[in-house]
């Protein structure tokens, strides 16, 4: 055992419920925790903890329990269940300890899993649980400690893709699910239940062909209707499997039921929807417009922001429902291109949550279409009285104004990396 002010590295053999756990020894993608920073309440969730090879932690003692003077330590024994094997196949193994606290690297091997998820679908394997609770648990961990950096991240891959994979779209649906999730104060366990449905929700798609799958932006009305079946297709694939509860069933089923009725494939609306899946609908609406998809250009954030808006003011989705994803994601989503009241262009880096049209911007032209060799970090809501105060007219289009939003959202990862 080591001391470090309040906080303890030892043995998983010394940690008992009641202590505040701030770090464990295994990646991300091994914990069967929904966070690392956690106040340990049961036997139980030690035992997981063993059984996915965890073997020193670091506790704080300032929040929770310390080591009894009288304990014995513990010898850890080998364990070698069931459990363990099936999480270590199923997950990414090459990050080293060090480089797992990036962004770039929680995306990159989330995504890997959702795709390996997704092979496995079309193969008829039934996805698992473990699998998915390693995505969803980790990002919403990331999202805890820095959504801005989460953000960024989406709005740069969003960027880079050329099109949009189920895979892809699965796990972008998942992390602003989540986002919305922390942001209107959802529980723990309707954080879990919204991020497994929000990753499994086109999981019918798997048991359609996959030449269908891919054209369904320009398909027939007759395979738009079977295109339509998916919810119902992706459900009993998750019945068949153990550990899915109700919750995530009703996500997949439900995500493109409307409010006003309009939706599909049971026409269902108002309570007969649950609020969890006309959140991922919501969401899922939102990212389709905003993703490249079979040659089609992706919409600009901040116009699929007001057809959001529009959306919910007729009644296709539950209007509290749709501003909540609208104050999530911001007016300008991060990456926008916007022009200020001053003629500046600016890139839209972060948003201001008590001030939702002053986002935190990089100015990176002037008034005359100068172009700033070092952008300009602006909080569009902290400005003093001694100029005219900088304001957002509206949003422009990157490739008509010749500008590569990633080259500043690369900055800004980098940042923050």
């Amino acid at each position: 055992m080591t001391v470090n002010g309040p906080l303890k590295h030892i043995s998983i053999g010394q940690l008992t419920p009641g202590m505040f756990i701030v770090e464990v020894d295994v990646p991300w993608y091994r914990s069967p925790l929904l966070s690392h920073k956690r106040l340990i309440q049961d036997a139980e969730t030690i035992q997981a903890m063993k059984q996915c090879g965890i073997r020193t932690v670091t506790i704080d003692i300032s929040k929770g329990a310390d080591v009894r003077a009288d304990a014995k330590e513990e010898r850890p024994a080998k364990i070698e269940t069931d459990s363990r094997r099936t999480i270590a196949a199923e997950t990414p193994t090459h990050p080293t300890q060090a480089d797992t606290g990036s962004v770039q690297t929680l995306y990159r091997d989330a995504h890997e899993t959702v795709e390996r998820i997704f092979a496995q679908l079309e193969q008829g394997v039934t996805p698992s649980h473990a699998a998915t609770k390693a995505v969803v648990s980790n990002v919403l961990m990331r999202i805890i400690d820095d959504r801005a950096a989460v953000m960024t991240h989406l709005a740069l891959q969003k960027l880079k893709q050329f099109d949009d994979s189920l895979a892809t779209h699965a796990l972008d649906t998942c992390i602003l699910s989540l986002v919305v999730a922390v942001e209107i104060g959802l529980d723990e366990t309707a954080q879990a239940q919204l991020g497994t449905g929000a990753l499994l929700h086109d999981a019918g798609y798997a048991r359609l062909p996959r030449n269908l799958v891919r054209k369904r932006q320009t398909c027939t009305d007759n395979e738009r209707l079977l295109l339509q079946q998916h919810p119902a297709l992706g459900t009993p694939l998750l019945t068949e499997t153990a550990g899915f509860d109700a919750a995530v069933i009703r996500i997949v089923a439900e995500h493109h039921e409307r409010e006003d009725g309009s939706g599909f494939p049971s026409g269902l609306k108002h309570d007969g929807i649950s609020t969890l899946a006309m959140i991922v609908g919501i969401v899922d609406w939102y990212d389709g417009m905003v993703s490249r998809r079979g040659g089609r250009a992706a919409m600009l954030p901040s116009t699929a922001v007001q057809r959001l808006f529009v959306a919910g003011q007729r009644g296709q989705f539950k209007n509290t429902l749709a501003e909540s994803v609208i104050r999530s994601i911001g007016i300008y989503p991060i990456g926008s291109l916007v022009l200020l009241n001053t003629g500046e262009q600016a890139v839209v880096v972060g948003i201001n949550p008590e001030h939702r049209l002053k986002p935190l911007v990089k100015i990176i032209a002037g008034p005359r279409g100068e172009s700033h060799v070092t952008p300009m970090p602006t909080d569009l809501a902290a400005q003093t009285q001694d100029r005219k105060a900088r304001a957002v007219l509206r949003g422009l289009d990157p490739v008509q104004e010749h500008v590569n939003i990633a080259l500043y959202l690369d900055e800004i990862s980098s940042e923050a990396a």
